[in-house]
């Protein structure tokens, strides 16, 4: 059994060694041997477990995939629907400031794969999609937001301005002066960011989206 599980150990190990070299260097200049350097075991280890280093970018793919799903799915459970319903931003502070912790290389990867063109990053960026519009009609069916009459292009738009975030967010630390992923900085962007999608918030007054408003009575003038 400890083999097995230093087996485990060990693989995962490698694949965060790469996902740290392709995030800093980019996949094409990293070299197994390096990765096997990075992650203290031999290249014949790094081959056992992944085969080559297509094997390996696929590991560190399928990676990526499954913490943004993560990501999605924290934020979308339900003391999360009922804070953003309500507008309140401490969990949803505490979900982004989890998934970007300093340092971390997975965004940085995420980065440079949607910078580069790469077909891997169109299909992950599909399938977010995709979930994204999902959850925008769910939530729109529970009164929670509203996806509007084009809720694939709304759904568009904000992981657009979220990404956005992801790619610019060194640059916006030296515009803006504060790291709008961490501490201060995040709960400030947050709160602008509710405040700015308020418009997909429901309200009391709101009229269903298939209601059709009635023509005025005829004014005085007009009535024969």
């Amino acid at each position: 059994m400890s083999s097995a599980i230093e087996d485990r150990t060990a693989r995962a190990r490698v694949r965060d060694a790469a996902l740290e070299l392709f995030a800093e260097h980019g996949e094409d200049r990293v070299t197994l041997r390096q990765v096997a350097e990075l992650a203290g075991v031999s290249p014949a280890l790094v081959v056992h477990h992944f085969g080559s280093k297509v094997g390996l970018r696929e590991a560190v793919v399928d990676h990526v995939r499954a913490w943004m799903d993560g990501l999605i799915g924290a934020a979308t459970d339900e003391q999360m629907t009922d804070d953003l319903a309500a507008g309140e931003l401490s969990s949803i502070s505490d979900v982004i400031a989890g998934a970007f912790p300093e340092g971390a290389p997975l965004p940085r990867y995420l980065r440079r794969l949607l910078m580069t063109g790469d077909p891997a990053a169109t299909d992950l960026l599909r399938t977010w999609h995709r979930r994204s519009t999902e959850i925008y009609r769910g939530l729109d069916a529970a009164g929670v937001i509203e996806a509007g009459p084009d809720p694939e292009t709304r759904a568009a738009l904000t992981m657009t301005a979220d990404f956005g975030l992801l790619l610019l967010t060194d640059h916006w630390k030296q515009v803006l002066g504060y790291d709008p992923l961490r501490g201060e900085g995040l709960t400030r962007w947050a709160a602008e960011a509710m405040r700015t999608y308020a418009a997909l918030l429901p309200t009391s007054d709101t009229a269903p989206a298939d209601a059709t408003t009635p023509d005025p009575p005829p004014s005085s003038e007009e009535t024969p």
